[in-house]
């Protein structure tokens, strides 16, 4: 699957930097609009949860096979975080109008990628993927790029607006000795982790230190994704406080 996406981070154009929260209470007690997160990372799970945003979860069934040739690791992750997003987003349409329901959707995926030295790293295939990536991470810098994509209806259209973005942070890892790889590997935190860790468990004993935003490594940038969608509430009329 080749896909060539045409990626403008809306970071550049936005100009608006205010909070959410003054619109969650009439976002959740609207009964036009039905918040869906398409993915099933009980991470991006709880960073929404913990935003106040009532949702429903839909993991997408879009296959992660978008080529990685000729592609930044920043625009691998919005096209993947896309597709996901437009897969989302025609399913639960259909099942809604199969049911005789109708609502109006806001779609939101996300997709984290790990880039080191040139190379886009995703979840280890197996426990010496694994290894790889950690023996790569020690005693190097490497960058982790989320990829979200806000898909929403406006007008009763029935193909949705796209608004997407990336963050991306520089993660510094100390060295790690082979005793360390080893035990940490022994925890399987690495599975299910792009770049073979994540910052919140046993791994963030080897992280020296970051630039840039905490929660993108977690896998969901908090703050980029209220700013965009503040423009995207204010744009569909949900009254703020």
């Amino acid at each position: 699957f080749v896909l060539f996406c045409l990626v403008r981070t809306t970071r550049e154009t936005s100009k608006s930097y205010q909070m959410i929260l003054q619109y969650i209470n009439a976002l959740n007690a609207s009964t036009k609009w039905r918040v869906v997160l398409a993915s099933k990372s009980p991470r991006r799970q709880e960073i929404l949860r913990n935003l106040g945003i009532e949702f429903d979860v839909v993991a997408s069934t879009f296959e992660e096979n978008i080529s990685k040739e000729g592609v930044k690791g920043h625009e691998y992750a919005i096209c993947t975080a896309r597709e996901k997003a437009k897969e989302v987003y025609h399913r639960t349409t259909r099942e809604e109008q199969e049911q005789k329901k109708k609502s109006n959707l806001i779609v939101i995926s996300a997709d984290t990628v790990v880039e080191s030295f040139g190379n886009i790293l995703e979840k280890p295939r197996d426990i010496q993927d694994a290894r790889a990536m950690m023996e790569k991470h020690s005693n190097n810098s490497h960058k982790v790029h989320t990829g979200v994509c806000i898909a929403y209806n406006t007008n009763e259209k029935t193909t949705p607006e796209l608004k997407h973005f990336s963050e991306t942070t520089v993660v510094n890892f100390a060295e790690i000795e082979r005793k360390e790889v080893d035990a940490f590997l022994a925890t399987n935190e690495w599975t299910d982790k792009a770049g073979g860790y994540g910052i919140q468990g046993y791994a963030s004993s080897f992280v020296k230190g970051i630039e840039g935003d905490y929660f993108n490594v977690v896998g969901f940038p908090v703050h980029a994704f209220s700013r965009e969608l503040k423009i995207i509430l204010d744009e569909i009329g949900i009254d703020s406080m």
